[in-house]
């Protein structure tokens, strides 16, 4: 389907139709903003930072219906790291101006830490899953229905499917080692419709969906399960299962997009992140960029991103549905690329190298451009002796207001919106965020853009 433009958009699932009300604007993944304009910056014209809200720590924005700006938040164990102790999730209304809440919902139940997910369902309802914990909640941030998860670790977020069911898998984050359980619940109460799935290996990447099947990345294949609701069970399709590893050397993978013929993916998930996602590549090859055919089981065709040892990311490619652009980035060592995807082929467009990105990208086909983040970190403090020494620091200490405050010493990150098929700037602008974005932001209501970091939300717009 289409927008108003004609330009295809992500309609899968029984969304709120409105531009980014879930994550990436859409199960299949796309990362792209359509129907909504892009800001369409002219020569002369400049991002200005418009306003900043500290808020360690935040997980993702997404919207409803206009000037209705919604965050993830959660808590988090003063010591000991991110997966020490279980840690409450909340959702925050956000006033789409001065970024102030406005309200909130009270702190709930989630378990062990990793960024879960909100998203707007066709009822209008927001659905959080969070920890090992769904809850459905009114636009007036009500809860209304929570439902424990049967498997004890986080859950990455749901997709929502035709049919309005909630799925939703755990994940044995960061390591990627104990097999993950797919869950399909009932959009009303949370009650599950179907038993638990175990899938046949541990699954980190997020989940994406064409609105009636969905895929889970595992650590050697791609797993497409369906929900036969007449039966009510989830069943995996044991005729698509394409492999990518492993191999020596190479790590799984992380969010799969959906695109008309393929399902494309990153591989190189395993990393051991701080502040930043630069060098923390756990294992040695570069990362590769893949794709497989929807309707060929086989194995896909892969290309190097960077060329580089130790290379990863963890978050999906953005796709292009206009001009067929795939964007992929070695987070690690700083690599930006594109390529065309025609027929079954990678045609390169642009590389960019000391280019810092590690979040999703939002991309906004009708004006071709695409924003991204560009991270600045001092070369003494990326030396690994020091890294090590002063990270279990940093993990308290950032966790006080002054201190993020002051934190430009270690680091500083740029929004900056580029050309999507050339992959020069438009514009860059400096974001006083004391983390590197690696999560989730989106477009503004207008010519804005929403940065979002782990300790940093703020607002830019067109001047």
């Amino acid at each position: 389907m289409s927008g108003d433009s004609g330009i295809p958009r992500d309609t899968a699932g029984a969304y709120w139709p409105a531009t980014w009300s879930s994550e990436d604007n859409g199960p299949r993944r796309w990362c792209c903003a359509t129907p909504q304009a892009g800001p369409g910056i002219a020569p002369g014209e400049r991002l200005e930072l418009l306003a900043v809200k500290d808020a360690y720590a935040s997980d993702m924005l997404i919207r409803r219906d206009p000037g209705e700006l919604y965050a993830l938040r959660h808590t988090m164990p003063l010591r000991g790291g991110a997966q020490s102790a279980p840690v409450k999730g909340w959702v925050e209304r956000l006033d789409p101006e001065t970024l102030e809440t406005v309200a909130s919902t009270p702190r709930l139940p989630g378990g062990p830490y990793w960024p879960g997910g909100i998203g707007v369902h066709a009822n209008g309802d927001l659905y959080m899953v969070f920890g090992c914990w769904a809850h459905r909640i009114t636009p007036e941030l009500e809860v209304v229905a929570a439902r424990q998860l049967p498997a004890p670790r986080p859950h990455n977020s749901f997709v929502i499917l035709d049919g309005g069911e909630i799925v939703t898998k755990d994940c044995d984050a960061p390591v990627g080692q104990a097999p993950s359980t797919m869950s399909v619940l009932d959009p009303e109460d949370l009650e599950p419709l179907a038993p638990p799935l175990g899938l046949p290996e541990a699954s980190v990447g997020r989940l994406c969906s064409d609105g009636e099947s969905v895929i889970a990345i595992g650590t050697t294949r791609l797993f497409r399960v369906l929900f036969d609701r007449d039966a009510g069970r989830l069943e995996i399709d044991e005729g698509w299962q394409p492999a990518y590893g492993p191999k020596p050397g190479r790590s799984f993978g992380w969010d799969p997009v959906i695109t008309p013929e393929h399902v494309i993916w990153m591989d190189q998930g395993r990393n051991d992140t701080d502040i930043t996602m630069l060098d923390s590549g756990e294992a040695r090859d570069p990362v590769r960029l893949w794709w497989a055919r929807r309707d060929d089981a086989s194995e896909g065709g892969s290309v190097e991103i960077s060329g580089l040892p130790f290379g990863t990311e963890s978050n999906p490619p953005a796709w292009d549905p206009v001009g067929g652009v795939v964007v992929a980035y070695d987070a690690g060592n700083a690599v930006l690329r594109a390529w065309r995807l025609e027929g079954d082929e990678m045609v390169p467009l642009w590389r960019r190298d000391g280019f810092a990105h590690a979040a999703h990208p939002v991309l906004y086909p009708d004006t071709r451009e695409l924003v991204v983040q560009d991270w600045r970190q001092p070369a003494a403090l990326r030396r690994p002796a020091i890294r090590r020494a002063l990270k279990p620091t940093l993990q308290v200490l950032g966790q006080l207001p002054p201190v993020r405050r002051n934190a430009g010493a270690f680091g500083s990150d740029q929004l900056v919106v580029l050309d999507l098929d050339t992959g020069q700037d438009k514009a860059r602008l400096d974001i006083p965020s004391s983390c590197q974005a690696y999560l989730f932001p989106i477009p503004g209501f207008g010519r804005e853009i929403y940065y979002q970091s782990v300790t940093t939300i703020a607002r830019a717009g067109v001047a």
